[in-house]
């Protein structure tokens, strides 16, 4: 049999790994090529590395369904150093009639000749190349040249599929799409263990520490402690009910960043942001800010987090269907510290023992302060109203039940 060897971190296996293994499985007639993730460096954290469990099992996942491709943990039970010429000696003692092939990519096959005892292993396996950049074929077949009197090279002719494992990473901890880059059972696997962006990765992330000297430099006194104030508030209605408090710090201090900009700068930001704006929101400036200060971070601060951008965009209109970051960004601007409108200690009160029930009071208390003032309620408005009063009603049904089954 031929049996290929293929390692690698697969932090985490992308399309590109499996394109080119199933590439060197067809190009090379290989019978078997068994895939190996390397052991984590104690040193490495959990944003940069995922778990060896998991990375193996997500390579299980990305090669289920294909004969060809098999997984191995060998490099992973070792204490010693990974050198890739213990894992060839391995394989020979397994297969020890059998004809090796060691599968690299284009970066390797440049540097292999300082790789530890590469004479030896170019002595034991045949040297497969895939390349991994577009155009660099010519360099590839050079190298290969100036090593075969090792031992014999192959350069395969097809064409890559570029993926970038790290940035597969850092979209992940951004909360940007990366599902075309994996398959999609390794794309479950990541959402279901968190994998990728663990606290400290969130950190830099949502780091406030810049955006508050911006504010404290484009708003007025009164704005910014106001913004301070719902940061705050975010924080601990997060707290409370199991969000990220550092997300939520960060969107609830960046809600009202547009608020004191000139009016024309603000509708500009409107038109040009490309989300569904209804005629109520367009004809009333005070709510001009949401709609730009979502744009203005995303364009600004390269915030791509949608969750954030949608919490900023309809925190003062709400919607039917909030995201739990929404509702907690909605409720902070409601009742944060300053705020000592009738009734305010109520709110505060129910937003944190009933945030259902806290919501279609807000709504209602917006529609309220519309009406008063001569407005015209915004469609939106009046779906998220319909959408929690629905709810509620629904959870009562269901506690009447429950208790009529009892």
């Amino acid at each position: 049999m031929k049996i290929g060897i293929y390692g690698g971190s697969f932090n985490p296996v992308h399309n590109g790994h499996i394109h080119l293994a199933e590439t060197a499985v067809t190009e090379f007639g290989l019978d078997r090529l068994y895939l190996l993730p390397s052991k984590k460096s104690p040193h490495r954290s959990s944003a940069e590395y995922a778990p060896d469990e998991d990375r193996l099992e997500m390579l299980r996942l990305a090669c289920k369904g294909n004969e060809h491709l098999f997984v191995s943990d060998f490099e992973m039970q070792t204490d010693r150093v990974s050198y890739t010429i213990y894992t060839v000696e391995h394989f020979r003692e397994e297969f020890p009639d059998d004809e090796l092939f060691l599968l690299v990519g284009s970066d390797m096959l440049l540097s292999f000749d300082t790789w530890y005892r590469f004479e030896e292993i170019l002595a034991n396996v045949t040297l497969c190349v895939v390349s991994r950049e577009s155009g660099d074929i010519p360099e590839l077949r050079k190298k290969a040249e100036e090593l075969s009197k090792f031992g014999k090279i192959l350069v395969s002719e097809a064409s890559p599929t570029v993926i970038s494992s790290t940035e597969v990473r850092k979209k992940i901890a951004k909360n940007k799409d990366f599902t075309c880059y994996l398959d999609e059972n390794v794309v479950q696997y990541i959402r279901l263990k968190g994998l990728y962006s663990v606290r400290g990765e969130k950190k830099l992330l949502y780091n406030p520490d810049d955006k508050k000297k911006y504010l404290k430099s484009q708003l007025s006194a009164k704005r910014f402690n106001h913004s301070l104030n719902v940061a705050e508030e975010c924080r601990k209605l997060a707290e409370k009910y199991g969000e990220d408090p550092d997300k939520a710090y960060f969107a609830g201090l960046l809600h009202d960043i547009c608020k004191e900009m000139p009016d024309n700068v603000q509708k500009e930001l409107v038109l040009n942001s490309g989300y569904t704006v209804c005629r109520e929101e367009l004809e009333t400036r005070s709510l001009w800010h949401g709609i730009a200060g979502a744009y203005f971070i995303k364009k600004e601060f390269g915030v791509e987090d949608i969750d954030i951008l949608n919490s900023i965009r309809f925190h003062t209109v709400g919607r039917a269907g909030m995201s739990r970051l929404e509702e907690i960004v909605y409720m902070g601007d409601l009742i944060s510290a300053e705020r000592d409108y009738k009734d305010v200690d109520k709110m505060r009160k129910l937003a944190y023992t009933d945030l259902n029930a806290a919501m279609m009071e807000a709504f209602a208390f917006s529609m309220k302060s519309v009406i008063k003032k001569g407005g015209v309620i915004p469609i939106c408005t009046a779906e998220g109203y319909n959408f929690y009063t629905r709810l509620l009603k629904e959870e009562k049904n269901d506690s009447n039940l429950k208790r009529g089954l009892k």
